[in-house]
């Protein structure tokens, strides 16, 4: 379903959802009487404990506080920590090169979902310390765990705009294309998206400097069988296969509106929101692909995102839609109330493929 957030005048004038005045989080039952946050809630189909939990999400978390909260979804305890798995968790959490591990004792079902997708994310093998049939029911789990937790994000990402938090909103979205994508975003891992790239093939082409999946799409047929020692028609099915990946295009253009009449300005309420310009802005936004067909990732059509954040973090405008609608240049007109001198930062991505993001800033 499309999306657009737009920080119109009309939604400064009341008090933002899910956050007090002084810019810290509300009661989660407070917070849960907004209209705006039903909506949210009515969305996803979350139980009221897990959206409960989900708003009491701080402004502007990072990576690890986005995804730790996710995994504090109720839906989640029906995947308890097994005794027989709790050699396997600590092993992941004191041993290996995991992002956020846990300070606390390993016993509560979101330890297990948490140090489980980091894994995943990670590329990390599974340390050998479970029997046969435990390890093939925690890698069923995983995939429902998996959307669970993909469920979360996004309702995340809704909560954190409803806030019109810029820059949460472009966090949770880093975090739900990474576990979408199942590699973090800007790591050494952005290759192992592509069938038949593993990790041996992954370090061939990074020590000839290869690194992401673009820079792969640019090379010819026969440099990639040289790089991978491989005979045709290896370089051409590698190549049919990349030209699914999204190539994205970004096109921006700011425009003074001298003819829109003067409002009159209204209070911050405490999460970046500031009164808004007397001198408007009109933003022009071409968003397009330079693929010969409309891309399409893992049997999947991608969707996109697009959003543009104020130098202090504020979200000016969200947009999410299919891939499809742009085919030919989708064209997005909205209007901004900058500050002078403010510098806007404009980021174009798939929803769910790593190594997508469009970034461009603009100068008012």
């Amino acid at each position: 379903m499309e999306r657009i957030w737009n920080t119109s005048p009309t939604l400064h004038t009341k008090q933002t959802a899910g956050v007090d005045s002084t810019g810290s989080c509300a009661p989660a039952s407070v917070a849960l009487q907004d209209p705006e946050l039903q909506q949210i809630r009515l969305r996803y189909r979350l139980a009221t404990p897990t959206f409960a939990t989900l708003c009491t999400i701080s402004k502007a978390p990072d990576r690890g506080q986005v995804l730790q909260k996710a995994c504090l979804a109720t839906e989640l305890r029906s995947f308890p920590l097994r005794r027989g798995e709790k050699g396997l968790f600590r092993e992941v959490n004191d041993h290996l090169p995991i992002p956020y591990p846990i300070k606390e004792n390993l016993s509560e079902p979101w330890h297990k979902a948490f140090l489980l997708v980091q894994l995943r994310l990670q590329c990390i093998p599974w340390p050998n310390k479970l029997a046969v049939e435990a390890r093939h029911q925690l890698y069923g789990e995983r995939k429902r765990m998996d959307s669970i937790i993909e469920t979360a994000l996004r309702c995340i990402v809704d909560i954190l705009g409803s806030r019109r938090d810029g820059r949460g909103v472009g966090v949770a979205l880093d975090v739900l294309r990474s576990v979408m994508a199942g590699v973090w975003e800007g790591s050494d891992n952005e290759l192992l998206q592509i069938e038949g790239i593993g990790p041996q093939r992954k370090e061939r082409l990074i020590e000839a400097n290869v690194k992401t999946v673009k820079e792969l799409t640019r090379l010819d047929f026969w440099h990639i069988e040289r790089l991978l020692s491989r005979n045709p028609p290896f370089g051409q099915q590698m190549l049919h296969k990349l030209a699914g990946f999204p190539l994205l295009t970004l096109q921006v253009e700011l425009v003074q509106n001298s003819s829109r009449p003067q409002v009159e300005p209204v209070l911050d309420h405490g999460c970046g929101l500031r009164p808004p310009s007397r001198a408007a802005w009109i933003a022009r936004m071409t968003l397009n692909y330079e693929n010969k067909a409309p891309p399409s990732w893992g049997k999947n059509t991608p969707w996109t995102t697009v959003m543009i954040e104020g130098d202090d973090g504020r979200l000016m405008y969200f947009w999410r839609g299919s891939v499809k609608r742009l085919t030919g240049g989708k064209e997005l007109i909205t209007s901004l109330d900058p500050k002078k001198r403010e510098e806007l930062k404009v980021t174009f991505a798939c929803e769910g493929i790593v190594g997508t993001i469009v970034r461009m800033t603009h100068q008012v």
